[in-house]
């Protein structure tokens, strides 16, 4: 599908939905000092680089989405949280403006958790109704970054809109079942030394990594507030927009504490305090090293680093989108769904074929399926086993809801509350049926829980 990014900064969003599959074919960013890198990192897609409030329905190409975030520092709870009073805080406006009149099939929207305050819980149902009075069904979510595999506590409003007209029901994705990303994990193999600066213009060749600079200024009262350092074997602390606020890298100790208000860097080790550089950051931000950014001063970068949506993180949201789609596109063009599952042991198998019913993981939970998934009857099971292959036809491929009480009473033994169970109506020997759904399984980067067949 093809996307129009809205505020797009360096394009972190937009990265990730091209990880994904969608096409970005058209971009907005009114900042001159991010140009150059937006162009160098995403060249097949167009910047415009107007003042989005000067900007018509007739400006911007037709598309099926419309992401973005617009500026979130009125709704920071780091900042005067001024919300729809500052004149940046009123450009949602122009992003609802936008939506509204292109009428795309889907849009997201990002920002900050203060958006979601008493203080702004207000202006932010405002905007809600304004989308819904447009023509969409909205879904809202406060996510946090390191529920997918993203180096750092970082927490986000997502705003998700489907065209009412449109028979797709979506849900956020299911956080990842899975240990979190350490910064071990993420900078450890950075051992160069970074180049350090105040406000003197950078030079890109003094360092071997491209944007391996960091901000060498004194740390003010604010800073030394509260620990800044989070140690190797953990998550880091938000990476930050503002240069003097990026956290501090973990070859440091943790600052002491003094008051409640006030900590100091440990004795005899204050050289090891340093911040982390634009590429540290980026890489916590998750963008890949081939990701470039250019800048005269490197607040600048730290700027654009620190205000992105992290690539992986957009890229999960844009997978939930695409699989919200992908079951209406193929039944629009008369194909067939396959469930496809993997059971645990030879005795649910029995289970599965003296009694008839299949069931999947439900609910809010890790690898759950949600009702959104489910909105389009399934054709086919096809169930795995230690190399046991078997394909079924469903009765009427609708998933009905249950319990566990309900599966215990057949022979289940299953952990959790919520399920979703589906009838079987026979056994299919079709070899050449089963065949074909292994092989398009074969031709896929991800294993998946549900594939489109041609038959």
């Amino acid at each position: 599908m093809k996307v129009v990014s809205l505020f797009a900064g360096c394009g972190g969003l937009d990265l990730g939905f091209e990880k994904a599959g969608f096409e970005v074919i058209w971009a907005n960013e009114f900042d001159k000092t991010i140009h150059a890198t937006y162009r160098l990192n995403h060249p097949k897609t167009e910047l415009n680089t107007s003042d989005i409030r000067n900007l018509s329905a007739k400006d911007v190409p037709d598309c099926d989405g419309i992401i973005g975030g617009p500026p979130c520092q009125s709704w920071s709870l780091g900042g005067k949280c001024l919300g729809i009073e500052d004149e940046r805080g009123k450009l949602v406006y122009d992003y609802i403006r936008i939506v509204m009149e292109k009428k795309p099939k889907f849009f997201v929207m990002e920002n900050v958790p203060g958006m979601i305050t008493s203080k702004h819980i207000k202006a932010f149902n405002e905007f809600l109704d304004l989308f819904r009075n447009a023509g969409y069904r909205i879904r809202y979510e406060l996510m946090n970054a390191a529920d997918y595999k993203i180096p750092q506590d970082r927490l986000r409003v997502i705003i998700v809109g489907i065209r009412d007209d449109l028979d797709v029901e979506y849900l956020f994705p299911t956080k990842l079942d899975s240990n979190p990303v350490t910064l071990f994990q993420a900078i450890g193999d950075l051992k160069d030394t970074p180049v350090p600066y105040t406000n003197e213009q950078v030079c890109p060749d003094k360092s071997p990594i491209p944007n391996h600079d960091y901000y060498k200024a004194p740390f003010d009262k604010k800073f030394m507030a509260r620990n800044r350092v989070r140690s190797w074997d953990e998550l880091s602390f938000t990476i930050q927009a503002q240069a003097k606020n990026e956290p501090l890298h973990p070859q440091a100790p943790k600052m002491e504490y003094v008051l409640p208000d006030k900590r100091v860097f440990v004795k005899g080790k204050e050289q090891l305090y340093r911040r982390l550089s634009v590429r540290e950051c980026a890489r916590i931000q998750t963008f890949p090293d081939s990701f470039k950014f250019i800048y005269n001063n490197v607040v600048e970068g730290y700027k654009m680093v620190g205000n992105a949506v992290p690539p992986r993180l957009a890229y999960h949201i844009a997978l939930s989108i695409d699989k919200c789609f992908s079951v209406l596109t193929s039944f629009a063009k008369g194909r067939s769904l396959t469930l496809v599952g993997f059971v645990k042991s030879d005795a649910d198998f029995t289970i599965i074929r003296d009694k008839g019913i299949y069931y999947i993981r439900g609910g809010n939970r890790p690898g759950a399926v949600q009702y959104g998934q489910l909105c389009k009857p399934i054709k086919w099971l096809l169930l795995h086993r230690n190399g046991r292959i078997e394909l079924f036809e469903l009765l009427n491929g609708n998933a009905e809801k249950c319990s566990r009480v309900d599966l215990a009473r057949v022979g289940f033994k299953p952990k959790g509350d919520e399920y979703w169970l589906f009838r079987i109506k026979s056994e299919v020997k079709d070899s050449a049926l089963i065949s074909t759904i292994i092989e398009q399984i074969k031709t896929l980067k991800h294993y998946p829980q549900f594939i489109i067949v041609e038959k």
